[in-house]
């Protein structure tokens, strides 16, 4: 799907050899396989321009990126059944012993509302609240379908959704980024890419993803109602032109990150149908499995855009159709 091999003006690829410099020389210590070998894709999310590509194919364990999904299987769901975000939701028996990525100490029978858990999912990357929304609505969605088990079910609809992206390298097994042994969400940055692309059309995950905190209320039974600040993670946030989407880590997965950046609507050609009009213009980026990811974002953020000006500047033309990646659209939802 995508070419490793996109060729460009001589201008654009020196800026892009000076990043890939900048890029191995920030690469952090860890296993020689992940230092030759890193995993990463920037491309423009309203046209599918290819921006840059390192083994974005490759399949790669995800971390918590794989609640984005969980959100969005939860908000496609959200949006057929009308069901109101203000909804108490409980935290089921799966949850009892997750430690790890429980920031808010979540215990089965807690309650909160389905809204909050998204938030809490999204800014905090927490692990039981993805659990206690995917027992939620896989409860619904087994009684409409008479069989089946709430949680599986749920992440069968994670795979789903997946396929109708055409993510052909993400195997969904959990709706929490912890990893179970060799049990881990697999994806690739290409897919993780579609996915965000795809997320990045809803405006309430849009909202979410913004924002710097949320103040969350949790019903306890033993301690009663508890309020808990929950902090975007997401250290992006801070650059300017960036609105989303997430940052995760795990220990199979490494540091990882989605971002979305956003610029002007502008005039141009749309080279695929040669209609002049006024587009948006978004980058989404994903780096896979490296404590640098950061400092690479901020640098595909600036050389990014650069790519992008010098491609339309020279005409937009398309040399090669796999200098684009086929971008998923509202009709993939079910």
């Amino acid at each position: 799907m995508v070419s490793e091999g996109v060729e460009f003006s001589e201008p654009v690829m020196k800026r892009i050899f000076a990043f890939i410099l900048a890029l191995a020389c920030a690469l952090p210590l860890m296993t020689q396989a992940q230092q030759s070998r890193p995993s990463y894709i920037a491309i423009e999310a309203n046209s599918g321009k290819l921006l840059y590509s390192s083994n974005a194919e490759e399949r790669r364990p995800v971390a918590s990126l794989a609640q984005v999904a969980t959100a969005m299987v939860t908000l496609d769901w959200v949006s057929r059944t009308r069901v109101p975000l203000d909804t108490q939701i409980t935290v089921p028996q799966e949850a009892y012993g997750f430690r790890a990525g429980n920031p808010m100490d979540l215990q089965p029978g807690d309650s909160l509302t389905l809204r909050d858990a998204l938030y809490s999912i999204l800014l905090g990357s927490d692990n039981v609240s993805a659990l206690t929304v995917a027992s939620f609505v896989g409860r619904d969605l087994v009684s409409r379908r008479g069989s089946g088990m709430p949680i599986p079910t749920f992440v069968n609809e994670m795979n789903n959704l997946a396929r109708s992206l055409k993510m052909e390298k993400t195997r969904f097994v959990a709706p929490h980024g912890q990893d179970f042994g060799s049990s881990v969400n697999e994806s690739c940055a290409l897919d993780m890419a579609l996915l965000g692309a795809y997320s990045m059309q809803n405006a309430a995950f849009c909202y979410i993803v913004t924002q710097a905190s949320r103040r969350i209320a949790v019903n306890s039974a033993t301690r009663g109602i508890q309020m808990y600040d929950i902090t975007n993670s997401n250290k992006m946030m801070t650059v300017v032109g960036v609105d989303g989407i997430k940052a995760g880590s795990s220990r199979a997965a490494g540091p990882c990150l989605m971002v979305s950046a956003t610029r002007n609507a502008v005039s141009r050609r749309n080279p695929r149908t040669g209609v002049q009009g006024i587009y948006a213009q978004r980058m989404l980026i994903v780096i896979l499995g490296t404590s640098e990811r950061y400092n690479i974002a901020q640098r595909m953020v600036k050389e990014g855009w650069s790519v992008w000006e010098s491609w339309m500047a020279n005409g937009m033309d398309i040399k090669d159709p796999k200098e684009f990646v086929q971008l998923p659209s509202k009709a993939a939802k079910k």
